[in-house]
């Protein structure tokens, strides 16, 4: 019987630990609902994003192969020059700064030949310089852009002039692309 008196005895014993341990949970888990629920204010679980659009007003590409040599032009030039257009527009609730590439796939023409300019929708040149033979150049970096804003942009490329004989140039191309690369605005 003494047997059957210990293995009751420590049945008993497993039972009131089990039962500890389950009203030991009970009050945490409630503790923890309770403090929580507590501490919960009424803007505390908005969450923010940061969303753009882009806008190639005439096409995500460059290719641009009729330029002729000439001295930068101006944001109205139409001849001998190649122009883009997009605008950016922030849809999200976030506040975000720009920066604006072109990432050069291919460039046939000579180094430092081939030109850029950057306009913003003022019609103020915010950049300018020239381009490699591929790679990615930052034409822009750290534009504000807040939320619920768009940006204009107008990119002007022309074949510099150097006032010597450019033939070497004649049926060189260009082939490229912009990227948009957006950095949230840190909240305080």
């Amino acid at each position: 019987m003494s047997g059957s008196g210990s293995r009751s005895g420590r049945d008993t014993f497993y039972f009131v630990v089990l039962i500890l341990t389950l009203i030991t949970m009970i009050v945490g888990v409630t503790f923890t609902f309770y403090s929580l629920m507590a501490s919960d204010k009424k803007d505390s679980t908005i969450v923010k994003t940061g969303t753009l659009s882009i806008n190639y007003i005439d096409g995500k590409k460059i290719n641009a192969s009729p330029l002729v040599p000439m001295e930068e032009p101006s944001l109205n030039s139409s001849d001998f020059t190649y122009k883009k257009s997009f605008s950016v527009t922030s849809d999200g609730t976030l506040d975000q700064t720009l920066d604006l590439y072109i990432n050069i796939t291919s460039n046939s023409f000579a180094n430092g030949d081939l030109r850029f300019s950057l306009y913003d929708s003022e019609n103020v040149k915010i950049a300018t310089g020239s381009f490699p033979k591929s790679g990615k150049i930052l034409m822009k970096s750290g534009d504000y852009l807040k939320s619920g804003e768009t940006k204009s942009y107008t990119v002007l490329i022309w074949l510099q002039e150097n006032y010597q004989n450019q033939d070497y140039d004649k049926e060189s191309t260009f082939v490229g692309g912009f990227e948009i690369e957006a950095n949230q605005v840190k909240l305080k």
